[in-house]
């Protein structure tokens, strides 16, 4: 069976390692091509000759997502390149744990802003392009954090539940234009930004490619279906019940 996102074209964020990097592929074996997103381009052009290699076609732009100028700049190259943008992935973000008596307000800026406000000027800058094509998507990478917060990580816990917010806002505002906007929740992924995650045994973890296969499922639906929230949760994480 045919995918809907074979020849479509999405953008994954914080594309250079772990769950963008995992979706970027996914992507790629549904017959999609793919706008690389992230700050290091070493790891992006490593990225695009792999997916070369697999017979895939991408772009690697190196972007910092909450400078506007570098968004604006990175939906350029990738409808100069492709002719439009169909899917984005918001999955750029950091992880941290700061108590608030000891978070700065740099600090707390600098988590805000690239958790989610960098969501907002992608979806911005997305937004024109999937309404002059008749059809959108948006998956935000979110956390379980903004179900049941983690101690002492406030910066953290309110971009999260901020990026929950702005998905029920714009899946609202873009149903008039076919824009279906979504987020995805995962529980603890062994990745680079959260790095005690890869010390936990096997079936606490889950691995990045775990997560890109829910969220490249949310995407591979037809464009009148908002898969609008999942969430991922390992068994024994104490989550569910008095836990």
């Amino acid at each position: 069976m045919v995918s809907i996102l074979e020849d479509r074209v999405a953008v994954v964020t914080g594309a250079s390692s772990g769950i963008g990097e995992a979706c970027a592929l996914g992507f790629v074996e549904k017959g999609a091509k793919v706008v690389l997103a992230a700050r290091r381009v070493e790891r992006l052009t490593s990225l695009v000759a792999k997916i070369e290699g697999m017979g895939g076609e991408a772009l690697a732009v190196a972007t910092d997502v909450t400078d506007e100028h570098a968004v604006a700049n990175l939906f350029a190259e990738a409808v100069a390149r492709f002719g439009t943008v169909d899917v984005l992935i918001n999955n750029a973000g950091i992880a941290e744990n700061t108590p608030v008596h000891e978070t700065s307000l740099d600090h707390w800026n600098k988590v805000i802003g690239t958790n989610l406000t960098s969501a907002f000027l992608c979806s911005k800058h997305a937004w024109p392009i999937f309404k002059k094509g008749g059809h959108g998507r948006i998956v935000n990478v979110g956390s379980i954090s903004a179900k049941v917060p983690r101690n002492e990580c406030p910066s953290y816990t309110a971009s999260k539940f901020g990026l929950s917010g702005l998905t029920h806002a714009l899946a609202l505002d873009g149903r008039d234009d076919n824009i279906a906007v979504s987020i995805f929740h995962p529980g603890i992924v062994a990745t680079e930004i959260m790095p005690g995650s890869v010390k936990l045994p096997d079936n606490f973890a889950a691995t990045p490619e775990e997560a890109a296969g829910i969220i490249i499922h949310m995407c591979d639906m037809p464009d009148y279906i908002n898969f609008y929230e999942a969430l991922m949760v390992q068994n024994k994480l104490p989550f569910l019940g008095r836990g």
